[in-house]
């Protein structure tokens, strides 16, 4: 049944990326994070003929369907497979030494959750993957099953669960019994051990933070936002800008302090003070929008 079903993802922020990202309106931008084209396409729409767009992304799945999302624009368009952590070396091989803009958009795609064989979701029966890409060699489930304990127990706290201790001692507990093999499986372990009073409290399911941990450690989340962000900023033109757009604390945390650093060495300039969050009316429309931060950032006619 999986096969057949239409997967759809909703960009957030889809207007207010557009608005603050485009500056030059021939120029050559990077969607880094191309999913399903949703932003790409919006932006394309709003360029001249004459502008490039390159869209990367580490999922050849996501790939496939932005292609078919962009069809209308490929002579404009090129879609690239790769990890945005290797930005310059892929830039580099398509002949660019500079950009007018990157687009990062950091949250997982409505597909990875609602495709219950790419492992990310609790709420779907699955395997413990949670790969962005399949050629990844790490999976969720070797961290479960095979990590020691203060390495999960260290991945779970750090991704704000304050119940890490019982959960990997749980885990460990488990995994001897037998191999924790399913996002079910998981779900249950931590489910149990968080105290009901803390369930009712908490406006989120029990093992959101334990599973964001686990997706974090599996595709080198916080590494590759690092590098990206270092390397990039190397490709902007003057007057170029990055548009970032966080969905946890931890995230954009990097992004806010990377940007700040940025600003205070010179030839930048923070274009949001504070973070754009959707509206209400978006939310309500698009849940998984809730969470959403927006933070932009420029490089200077003058300095750099």
């Amino acid at each position: 049944m999986e096969e057949k079903t239409k997967y759809s993802h909703i960009p957030v922020m889809l207007e207010e990326v557009s608005d603050l990202l485009i500056t030059d309106k021939s120029g050559i931008y990077v969607d880094a994070t191309v999913g399903m084209g949703g932003h790409s396409l919006n932006l394309i729409k709003r360029l001249n003929k004459d502008a490039r767009l390159v869209g990367i992304d580490w999922d050849p799945e996501m790939l496939d369907i932005a292609k078919n999302n962009l069809s209308d624009y490929l002579e404009q368009v090129k879609l690239i497979s790769g990890n945005f952590a290797d930005i310059d070396g892929i830039l580099k091989k398509e002949g660019i030494t500079l950009i007018s803009g990157l687009l990062l958009d950091l949250g997982i795609s409505s597909l990875h959750f609602d495709k219950a064989s790419r492992g990310f979701s609790f709420n779907k029966e699955g395997p413990l993957d949670m790969r962005i890409n399949p050629q990844n060699p790490i999976t969720a489930y070797n961290i479960i099953n095979s990590w020691p304990y203060e390495q999960i127990e260290h991945l779970i706290r750090i991704c704000g669960e304050k119940f890490s201790r019982r959960i990997t001692s749980a885990i460990l507990d488990s995994r001897k019994r037998a191999d924790i093999k399913t996002t079910t499986q998981l779900s249950k372990i931590i489910e149990d051990v968080i105290p009901f009073s803390e369930r009712k409290r908490r406006a989120s399911h029990p093992a959101t933070k334990t599973f964001l941990a686990l997706r974090v450690a599996v595709n080198y989340e916080f590494d590759n936002l690092t590098k990206v962000l270092q390397r990039s900023s190397q490709l902007l033109s003057a007057g170029g800008r990055i548009a970032v757009i966080t969905f946890h604390s931890l995230e954009d945390r990097i992004v806010k302090e990377t940007f700040k650093s940025m600003a205070v060495v010179g030839g930048w300039k923070i274009i949001t003070k504070k973070p754009l969050i959707p509206s209400q009316s978006e939310v309500d429309s698009n849940p998984r929008a809730r969470s959403a931060k927006l933070r932009v950032i420029e490089k200077l006619k003058e300095g750099l």
